[in-house]
């Protein structure tokens, strides 16, 4: 079983020095609290957080659950299905394995910035990724109890007010069986395995 946590925090350009960016950083897991743990390939917890000059807080903490229906590279049609996958992440199982892969959703890039990168599928007609100029590579494969970690940046604007804002992300993923679940289960400072794809975002 693969459990995800996916921490998304978002601030303004107010709070991008480096006392504020200090306390950014430091935030790499949350606890994962659920009553019982339910038969699913993946159980996933995505938390937002904003920050302000004045405070850190979380907004929303949410979990959800995914079957076979997860392990897949999705489609050309990129709102068809889109409820079925983890944002900018795609995953597969391999036997007791899971690969995980790191992508650019192009649902996203029109509010988003476009990331272009290392596409392992450029070549494959049959992939929804097919000669496209979009990174699609593997961040890594989780063996059981192994525990992986992806963090990337974004730049964000709000079409109402046309003003930027910005994100840090931290996707965490654990495979082990279910019976292994803890409260702090995320709580390590060093994963097996990091990605990372961290953008210069310009302040404006």
């Amino acid at each position: 079983m693969l459990f995800v946590q996916y921490i998304s925090l978002f601030y303004k350009k107010d709070v991008r020095y480096a006392n504020y960016a200090n306390v950014r950083n430091s935030l790499k897991f949350v606890p994962i609290v659920t009553e019982e743990i339910p038969d699913c390939e993946v159980l996933y917890q995505k938390v937002f957080y904003r920050q302000r000059i004045n405070s850190l807080y979380k907004y929303k903490d949410e979990i959800k659950t995914f079957g076979q229906e997860v392990f897949t590279a999705g489609t050309r049609d990129v709102l068809c299905g889109y409820d079925k996958l983890i944002h900018h992440t795609r995953i597969f199982r391999e036997d007791d394995r899971y690969k995980i892969m790191f992508c650019n959703d192009s649902y996203y890039c029109f509010n988003g910035r476009k990331r272009c990168g290392h596409n392992e599928k450029f070549s494959d007609r049959s992939s929804p990724f097919y000669h496209k100029n979009l990174i699609n590579e593997t961040a890594f494969k989780l063996r059981l109890n192994d525990y992986g970690r992806i963090i990337y940046n974004d730049r964000y604007v709000e079409y109402d007010s046309g003003q930027w804002y910005y994100g840090l992300h931290i996707i965490n993923f654990i495979n082990c069986d279910k019976s292994q679940y803890r409260e702090k289960m995320f709580f390590r400072k060093v994963p097996d395995y990091e990605y990372k794809n961290m953008q210069y975002l310009r302040y404006c």
